[in-house]
């Protein structure tokens, strides 16, 4: 009885799929419409109209007319695809890996364990995983502690009602309020839980060999079906459709009344089932495990309202990858150089592809309809630009698409550029000018600067005359300066009478000064040896050494208390010599400031034997000595003769004043 009222159903059966065919027709995609392969596991649809299809050899994508696949030769982290799911603008891709998250043309990886399922939230997306439930964070994924029987176990499916997650695990199905630390966690029922389907009153979700089970106000019923090893179900045409990896695909009413199956016995070449999915305009698609992907045509013959995207935008042949193209809020901003554009844009309608027309602009009229998708602009010119393109199936015409961009001005348009040539032309003209009046007055300060000098070099000889100096080393100098001027050397003499009144001006302020720092007397003697290197016959050196662990300017000392030694030096110890060298050293030791000054001379003795009586340094350095005596109440001074080798090889002179600063 029941095998014949099994053979009175088959010709019902038959009826209900001619009349699908009828509608419509059933097309079978495989290997040689372009799938990479007959294993499909999962299908989804994202916001501009393309269908993706998942498979054990990567993902493709098909917009109607063409697959076109992407595997790990385009950045995929693995081809064995489980799941995918669109994400605002971007497609996520579960693998046996890990997940790979498509946006524009480009994929970033975050290795992981299988993703067997995908649960798209307002902030991160959720993955169900061979192990547990993982969150995507921003460069990894990071696994929620849920429940060790949750954590442990196998996650098929992921739901969200609006107030509680449902987890279907291998080993049962859960009610959560939170996925971290719920303070609601129930489990609901024992078993290998594939797949949950949500509506407003009930839940619906699937075991593996065990029927249905429908939860309505905490009441779980259980629903008998003929298919075994389910793997998911849908609501489609307001009819659940099950499928399963055996028994093809079985379909029932909102009632769970049996209406038909699909199989392999009346409309398909396989019983083996992964997913099923009905597209934006009503046709139904059939994932299988080895005979490729089914399509049944919808009974919808309304035409959709087509949506258009762009693309692919290049600048100068360079695609334009930075940028979300299709979500761009600000006008983009380009170089001169940079005025040589590609768009490509598409509407996407499964049933009739070749049907989409076009039109665009770029600031002025739309062009003609037509078939062709893309457009080229080569040199434009500067300014502002608002390329629009709109598509239509039939007389059902999409929204208008815009992106703005900015053309800047070559440099030479620039009113900046053209200022700064005419401030440019202006500064030389002035430049020109200037260096004219330079010249004249050039010529007229020669002549000035000729009387200033003569001038000068009689103030010079009345200030000389006034300082307690050697008048014979001043009228050296003097006469110095004159032969130089007769020489015509003006650098030479510049220099030199710089020098002069330098040393000058300092031992004038100086003479007036009780005490100075060292800093300046060490200045004011540079400026005395420098000029005696310039006056003898025979060159010399000096040196002058500082061993201090005070600042030189906090040390003070009375004037002119070292330039007599340093005359004597040169006058009776190196003038006579060739390669002269005069050390001048300062250190401090127990509160006194030491000096020493050496040189390299005929010696003491011999000296004395060339001294005549009235010698105007000799009464200076004994004048000095007084001074140093009267420093310290006690003679500290002394001078000998350097001796190496029983030879005389120069004189040192050593005197200590007791130290005494600023501070």
């Amino acid at each position: 009885m029941k095998l014949f009222k099994n053979l009175f159903l088959i010709p019902l059966l038959l009826v209900v799929i001619n009349s699908t065919a009828q509608n419509g027709g059933l097309k079978n995609y495989t290997l040689k419409d372009g799938l990479p392969s007959l294993k499909i596991t999962n299908i989804t649809q994202d916001k501009t109209g393309y269908l993706w299809f998942s498979s054990n050899k990567g993902i493709s994508r098909f917009d109607g007319n063409e697959f076109v696949n992407f595997s790990t030769k385009n950045g995929l982290i693995s081809n064995n695809v489980f799941v995918s799911s669109n994400k605002k603008n971007q497609l996520l891709v579960g693998t046996n890996k890990g997940i790979s998250i498509k946006k524009q043309n480009s994929f970033t990886n975050f290795d992981g364990k299988q993703i067997n399922c995908i649960l798209n939230t307002n902030n991160h997306p959720f993955l169900g995983t061979s192990k547990g439930i993982y969150r995507v964070r921003e460069d990894f994924l990071s696994p929620l502690r849920t429940n060790f029987q949750i954590d442990l176990n196998t996650i098929n499916d992921l739901k969200f009602d609006g107030k509680f997650y449902w987890i279907a695990t291998n080993k049962g199905l859960w009610k959560l309020d939170e996925l971290m630390n719920p303070k609601t966690l129930k489990r609901i029922a024992l078993g290998n839980f594939t797949s949950i389907l949500l509506s407003k009153k009930k839940h619906l979700t699937t075991t593996y060999n065990n029927g249905l089970k429908v939860i309505e106000n905490n009441t779980v019923t259980d629903i008998l079906i003929n298919a075994k090893k389910v793997t998911s179900i849908k609501l489609i045409n307001n009819q659940f459709w099950i499928t399963s990896k055996e028994d093809g695909i079985e379909i029932l009413d909102t009632n769970f009344n049996f209406i038909k199956s699909i199989n392999k016995y009346n409309t398909l070449k396989t019983n083996q089932i992964n997913a099923v999915f009905q597209d934006l305009q009503k046709n139904i698609w059939i994932a299988t495990n080895n005979k490729g992907l089914y399509k049944i045509r919808g009974n919808n013959n309304a035409t959709l309202k087509p949506i258009i995207t762009f693309q692919n935008i290049d600048v100068v042949y360079k695609s334009l990858d930075s940028i979300n193209i299709n979500n761009y809020p600000k006008t983009l901003q380009l170089k001169p150089n940079k005025n040589h554009l590609s768009f490509s844009f598409k509407a996407i309608n499964i049933n009739k592809p070749k049907e989409v027309e076009y039109r665009y602009k770029l600031n002025n009229e739309f062009s003609p309809w037509t078939k062709n998708n893309s457009v080229n602009f080569a040199n434009l010119n500067s300014g502002n630009y608002t390329f629009t393109a709109q598509s239509k199936i039939g007389k059902m015409k999409s929204d208008p698409i815009h992106f703005q961009f900015f053309i800047d001005k070559p440099i030479y348009e620039k009113e900046w550029f053209r200022w700064s040539i005419i401030g440019g032309l202006l500064v030389l003209l002035g430049g020109v000018t200037y260096s004219y009046i330079k010249k004249v007055k050039a010529k007229n300060k020669a002549k000035i600067e000729k009387l200033q000098l003569e001038n000068h070099l009689l103030s010079l000889e009345q200030k000389a005359l006034q300082l307690q100096m050697n008048p014979h080393f001043i009228f050296n100098v003097l006469n110095g300066i004159k032969a130089l001027g007769n020489s015509r050397n003006s650098i030479e003499l510049n220099s030199t009478i710089s020098k002069f009144a330098t040393l000058l001006r300092g031992i004038l302020h100086n003479s007036r000064q009780e005490e100075i720092s060292l800093t300046e007397e060490i200045t004011t003697l540079k400026n005395y040896l420098e000029l005696e290197q310039q006056m003898n016959s025979n060159p010399f050196e000096y040196q002058v050494n500082t061993d201090l662990n005070i600042d030189p300017d906090e040390i003070l000392i009375p004037p002119m208390l070292i330039q007599p030694f340093i005359e004597n030096s040169i006058k009776h110890g190196i003038k006579s010599i060739k390669d002269g060298k005069i050390v001048i050293n300062f250190s401090i030791k127990n509160d006194f400031l030491q000096c020493s000054i050496t040189d390299n001379g005929i010696g003491l003795n011999q000296s004395k034997l060339n001294k005549k009586a009235s010698d105007h340094n000799s009464i200076a350095v004994e004048v000095t000595k007084e001074r140093i005596k009267s420093l310290s109440n006690k003679n500290l001074f002394t001078i000998n003769e350097i001796i190496e080798n029983k030879t005389v090889i120069g004189t040192k002179v050593f005197f200590r004043i007791p130290l005494k600063t600023d501070f």
